[in-house]
């Protein structure tokens, strides 16, 4: 070996050991990578390609040997960003509930189909039908049982009516009925359990009525769109006639403490709302009593964000009623005190006149679930004899009116009665909250 070749040689393992380096780091020229980051918004570098370095360029071999290294240490870990609560879209929901169902021994001939020799209530609700099924829930107070043939059917006063009253029912857009009133036992237990059987059978929900304690436990959940609305129902009492001993589950009587009890069961089951139907008040009273409106204000104590009220067979106003709870703070509800006859063969004295609350139940961002924009839409039911038969049909008035007179059961005079029943029905629904407006 040359002398000139191994100085060379001496004083590249010298300077290899000065700077830490092997002597093979002197003829390599391929570079460690560093870490691919990502960046997590447009605002900073580009995202680099993993076919290219997103680093600064690491010392080349020339300068590793005119300085020393610094030593490599691991990146420091990055604090994590923190999560962004999840945002929850606005949720509406359109509810509509009527007032009473019933079947009168006059419905019960203008039902009878005489050709299919079978009872068909479909036309009652014919006009009526296309806006109920506008809304996606919609609930009925059903005042009459619904027992079978063989116990006979019949009007007022103990009411048996035709199954098939059940699917017209389900056909005209309802959801679900509710069947605590004074006329639950009018087939006694018999007609209590034949009634659920039915509805069942139709695909109709139900409560206030039940076949065993275990299922009066579980309160009526319906649900739609992510909303969940119990819906709970009471009757002052069932006409004298007694619940029998040792059964009480088969009908519901308003009782505070059953309410309230109620209620928090409908909570524990994620229900974000619960509407109460309540069969008080005295008949054809066409304003609350004191009576109605001290229940109303327990039920809201309890934890009901909606009363649906019904029995006295004509429409009373509707208001908002704010409760002052135990601890202090304050509770609002809505109550609807008397939605009138849905249908039935009363006339006159208002007694023909009903409505559809229509109201919104809006869960928001902020996860609340809240009852907005009520309002009543007045209904008539129309009779009239054609051709030796007896017709019921049930017009929501704003509707029709807007129709301008194209209805052929409909004559000049009785839209005339219409369009004044429409003004003065809407002046009286909301009397007493323009009072409070007002005072």
């Amino acid at each position: 070996m040359k002398p000139t070749l191994c100085a060379w040689l001496l004083i590249g393992m010298v300077g290899s050991l000065l700077i830490g380096c092997s002597p093979l780091a002197v003829l390599s020229t391929q570079q460690p990578q560093a870490p691919v980051k990502t960046e997590s918004n447009g605002a900073g570098p580009a995202a680099p390609s993993p076919l290219t370095s997103a680093t600064p360029s690491t010392p080349s071999a020339s300068s590793a040997a005119m300085s020393p290294a610094t030593p490599s240490l691991p990146p420091s870990p990055q604090p994590a960003e923190a999560a962004s609560p999840p945002v929850l879209a606005d949720r509406k929901v359109t509810l509509m509930a009527v007032g009473d169902i019933m079947v009168h021994q006059e419905q019960l001939e203008a039902a009878w189909d005489v050709r299919k020799k079978a009872y068909d209530f479909a036309p009652f609700f014919a006009k009526v039908a296309p806006l109920l099924k506008s809304a996606d829930l919609a609930i009925g107070n059903l005042e009459t049982t619904l027992a079978g043939s063989d116990l006979r059917f019949t009007g007022y006063p103990e009411f048996n009516s035709p199954e098939s009253l059940a699917a017209a029912l389900k056909q005209a857009g309802f959801t679900a009925v509710t069947t605590a009133n004074n006329h639950s036992l009018d087939r006694r237990e018999t007609g209590v359990l034949r009634t659920i059987a039915h509805l069942d059978q139709a695909g109709l929900a139900h409560t206030g009525t039940f076949r065993s304690a275990g299922e009066r436990e579980r309160p009526l959940i319906l649900e739609k769109n992510g909303i969940k609305l119990g819906v709970l129902a009471y009757t002052y009492g069932t006409n004298g006639i007694p619940i029998p001993q040792g059964k009480p589950y088969l009908v519901n009587l308003i009782q505070p403490a059953l309410i309230k009890q109620d209620i928090a069961k409908a909570r524990a089951l994620g229900a974000d709302l619960v509407a109460v139907a309540l069969h008080f008040g005295s008949e054809y009273q066409r304003m609350p009593n004191e009576s109605q409106k001290k229940i109303a204000d327990v039920t809201i104590q309890a934890g009901a964000d909606l009363i649906l009220g019904a029995h006295p067979h004509v429409l009373q106003p509707y208001e908002w009623r704010t409760v002052t709870l135990p601890d202090g703070s304050k509770r609002t509800g809505f109550v609807a005190y008397s939605l009138g006859n849905f249908i039935s063969a009363q006339r006159r004295d208002y007694k023909d006149v009903g409505g559809i609350l229509k109201l919104t139940l809006h869960k928001r961002q902020d996860g609340q679930t809240v009852v907005e924009s009520p309002e009543i839409i007045p209904t008539y039911v129309h009779y009239v004899r054609k051709a030796g038969k007896r017709h019921y049909v049930i017009y929501p008035l704003p509707q029709t009116l807007q129709a301008n007179q194209k209805d052929p059961l409909l004559n000049g005079d009785t839209y005339r009665y219409m369009q004044r029943l429409y003004k003065e029905i809407s002046v009286h629904v909301a009397s007493l909250q323009s009072k409070k407006k007002t005072g």
